[in-house]
């Protein structure tokens, strides 16, 4: 995506298998992350990603979307993404 394109919306779709008990979680806090953005509202948002359990999704999209974003890192080894 050109530096130029930063600023469009564009839509695009992800396809998603997960534990059918972490769907209500997940798509939950989707709906949070779009309500904050319709609000103008800037939070952290946390999601307990339990990968030694039983979270352990698997998504896919289309290849040429860019999914490079460098993560902050916090000392205590939590990470999140900011477009800033």
């Amino acid at each position: 995506m050109a530096k130029a394109e930063i600023n469009n919306t564009v839509t695009f779709s992800i396809t998603c298998s997960m534990k059918e008990r972490w769907i209500s979680p997940f798509l939950s806090m989707l709906k949070h992350m779009e309500s904050l953005g319709g609000a103008g509202q800037s939070r952290l948002i946390g999601f307990y990603a339990d990968g030694d359990g039983d979270f352990q999704p698997k998504f896919e999209w289309q290849e040429s979307l860019p999914s490079d974003a460098e993560p902050f890192r916090m000392p205590n080894g939590t990470i999140y993404y900011d477009a800033g």
